[in-house]
């Protein structure tokens, strides 16, 4: 038998305990609460004594100092008119580094903060990458030892399918362990945004982000879709920009993203075939459902993102600009349209 909290039997204490904030954007809130988003986030993106390194080399060392250091140095590189990274740009060591992190993160616009955040999630993620060699070897010699074995043969070598799963499994675990941390934090404080290995995307349904939009993103992370997980992210930028014309972009470039899935699905790359033609070939070579269901859910869809993309995308002279609302519904069914075809 589990003990109950009090919160779990007394929703209105639960709703006093943890308030439903709704939805916001990062500067519409204020100083009190950037403070404690702050301090719920501290340890995974600092080291656990960041003092240490006060006026000891600038070089960093590990994968958290890093990403600070780095996301500072490119902030003020890709920025130079603004230099937000003030103290950096003055002495470029680690101290500075830490200092304009967090006044950043305390006084700058929401677009300067989450863009710092994007680029810190950046450096994790290619810091990885260069350790790739290295996670190999990590992954043979502990095949190796399993095996009773204390030295690798070629044959043992030989990357597998379980090695890949293991290796991409290593690859994403510190990026996704912040974006766990990060999602959670925002979600409470409810900030509207919600990190994905492919960037920042509006925040859905709980349900849906864990159900749908996680499950493929974490898909299209595989190289073999690059393509389409590029043009998917330029969706998102493009909504993100909360105009008019960028909703109408966000269009054309899902529609975009399911066309190149359906021709690397059919073709193994992007370059030719419409969404109709490519569907009816998945479908005959079995590379998608084609049950009934499934074959109108797909018909449908088409015509859908046939419709929105003359009327509203950028493909074709603007009848009227989309809005949030349109683009809203195409991105969610493009993740769906995805999702079913992944499950496959």
């Amino acid at each position: 038998m589990s003990f109950k909290l009090w919160s779990d039997t007394n929703p209105k204490a639960k709703k006093e305990l943890k308030p439903d904030l709704g939805m916001r954007s990062w500067d519409s809130l204020n100083t009190g609460d950037k403070y404690k988003i702050w301090k719920h986030l501290e340890s995974y993106l600092f080291d656990e004594e960041p003092h240490r390194f006060h006026g000891q080399t600038s070089e960093p060392y590990s994968l958290k100092t890093n990403g600070i250091f780095y996301s500072i140095k490119s902030l003020n590189e890709r920025y130079k008119v603004r230099s937000y990274a003030k103290n950096f740009l003055e002495k470029s060591d680690l101290a500075s580094a830490y200092y304009d992190f967090y006044k950043i993160f305390m006084e700058e616009k929401g677009d300067v903060v989450i863009e710092l955040l994007s680029l810190y999630c950046q450096v994790l993620i290619s810091e990885i990458e260069k350790e790739k060699s290295n996670i190999k070897s990590i992954v043979q010699y502990y095949k190796a030892s399993l095996s009773g074995k204390n030295q690798r043969t070629d044959k043992e070598t030989n990357e597998t399918e379980e090695d890949k799963k293991i290796l991409e499994s290593l690859k994403w675990e510190d990026f996704d362990n912040f974006s766990k941390r990060l999602n959670e934090v925002f979600i409470d404080f409810g900030i509207n945004l919600y990190l994905t290995r492919d960037g920042f995307i509006p925040r859905q349904d709980k349900k849906i982000t864990e159900e749908i939009y996680e499950p493929v993103i974490n898909f299209l992370s595989n190289k073999d879709f690059k393509e389409v997980n590029r043009i998917l992210s330029d969706a998102f930028s493009e909504y993100r920009r909360n105009t008019f014309e960028g909703y109408s972009n966000c269009i054309t470039h899902a529609v975009s993203a399911i066309q190149a899935f359906l021709q690397i699905k059919v073709n193994g790359k992007t370059g030719s075939g419409n969404i109709k033609d490519l569907i009816k070939k998945a479908q005959k070579n079995e590379l998608i459902p084609n049950d009934f269901f499934t074959e109108k859910i797909f018909d449908n869809m088409e015509s859908i993102f046939a419709r929105e993309r003359q009327d509203m995308g950028i493909a074709h002279p603007k009848k009227e600009y989309s809005n949030e609302k349109n683009a809203c519904l195409i991105l969610n069914l493009t993740m769906v349209f995805i999702q079913h075809c992944i499950q496959k």
